[in-house]
This record gives C-alpha cells, structure tokens and sequence, in this order.
C-alpha cells in the first residue's frame, strides 16, 4: 500500500510532465499489491520508482504459511497420571531417580593463585 505522503515526496523529485505516468503506474500497481496480498498474506514487497516515474518491483519474497495451531508435535494427548494427595514426591521417585543416579559430583577446582580478586557487592 502506497501512502500518500511517499506519492507526494516521489512528485516533488518527477518532473511534472511524468506525472501522469507515475499516476498510472501508482493505479496498475494498487490494483497488484491487493491481489499479491490476497495471495501471499505474508511475504514483503519492495519497490522503486524511475527518473521517468515508472514503478519497478525491486524485491517480492512470499513468507512460509501460517503453522496450523497443532501442539500434538510437541506433547502426547495422552492424559497426565494423577499422583494421590498424599503421595506427594514418592510418586516421582520411580521416574526420577534413573536420570539422577548416573550424575556424578566432581569436587570443584580451586582458583588459582593467579585469578584477579573478584569485587563484593555492598
């Protein structure tokens, strides 16, 4: 969609007798920007205009469709186990405790010497 103040700065800089060119061309293109959008509701649309006031289409790129609203991908219909109000962690446990047992803690190496002082907050 062309706006009027781009139209009246590209009449300042066209020489008045390639007015109604530019007229023309503005019209012709108004009429395939909404069927180009009709189209491709996503996508963007560069342009140009010539000395002589022709309009050229210098980048049209169409976008990806919209991604239909399906979390299935993601996450399985299947529903959610209910754990009883009093089992609390327990219930967990089972599920848990595999992927925890193969961590292993490693002592944490001590700075050396060298290593600048590191300012407290406060």
């Amino acid at each position: 969609m062309l706006t009027r103040a781009w139209i009246l700065d590209i009449l300042t800089r066209l020489p008045l007798w390639y007015w109604p060119i530019f007229f023309w061309e503005v019209a012709a293109f108004e009429r395939y920007y909404r069927a180009y959008r009709a189209a491709n509701p996503v996508g963007i649309l560069g342009i140009g205009v010539t000395p002589q006031g022709r309009i050229v289409i210098r980048l049209q790129e169409a976008g990806d469709a919209p991604a239909p609203a399906d979390w299935t991908d993601l996450a399985p219909r299947a529903p959610w186990t209910r754990l009883a109000p009093d089992e609390g962690m327990a219930g967990l446990a089972p599920v848990i405790a595999p992927p925890i047992a193969c961590l292993t803690l490693a002592p944490r190496p001590e700075a050396s010497a060298s290593a600048p002082a590191l300012l407290e907050p406060g």
